[in-house]
């Protein structure tokens, strides 16, 4: 008969970071759905670089909600006006990251194709979306204290967890 397992607290809380890395990384993903479907309809007034900045502001504003409810479980409007700033800090931050590293594949590369752009997008993007999440993770689950950190993964607690 298998031993069941021992959950210390540690491995709660790893457990409990990589559940809210799944659900962030999800909730993401349907934001980036709004985000194009966005661009799409606001492309058909604007030139494209104006609908995209508006897309991505728009659907920035609504994922820091999204990712405060489901992600991080944080209820009320406590605090909203600087987690709404920081998203939109960390969208700069995430442009400044994907146009430098373009432009150092662009010095790179005499002729990069498109598949080498997406690459290093995709990559960079990867990149800049774990930090947003640990900043976001920080002033969304920090700010409440380590006690509590374990029970803001967005979903349900278990009953079958151990508490602190």
């Amino acid at each position: 008969m298998p031993c069941p397992e021992v959950v210390t607290g540690a491995m709660a809380r790893r457990r409990s970071v990589f559940v809210q890395l799944v659900v962030f990384a999800s909730v993401g993903a349907a934001f980036n759905v709004l985000y194009g479907l966005l661009y799409l309809v606001l492309r058909e007034q604007l030139s494209a670089q104006p609908a995209n900045a508006l897309a991505l502001i728009l659907s920035t504003i609504a994922g820091t909600f999204g990712h405060r409810y489901i992600t991080f479980g944080v209820r009320g409007t406590d605090r909203t006006v600087q987690h709404q700033a920081l998203g939109l800090a960390l969208l700069g931050f995430s442009l400044a990251v994907t146009a430098g590293s373009l432009w150092l594949l662009d010095a790179v590369v005499a002729q990069p194709t498109r598949q080498q752009e997406l690459v290093v997008l995709i990559a960079t993007n990867l990149g800049t979306g774990l930090v947003r999440f640990f900043l976001f993770r920080l002033a969304m689950v920090g700010q409440r204290g380590a006690a509590h950190a374990d029970d803001t993964t967005g979903l349900e607690p278990s009953s079958t967890r151990p508490r602190p």
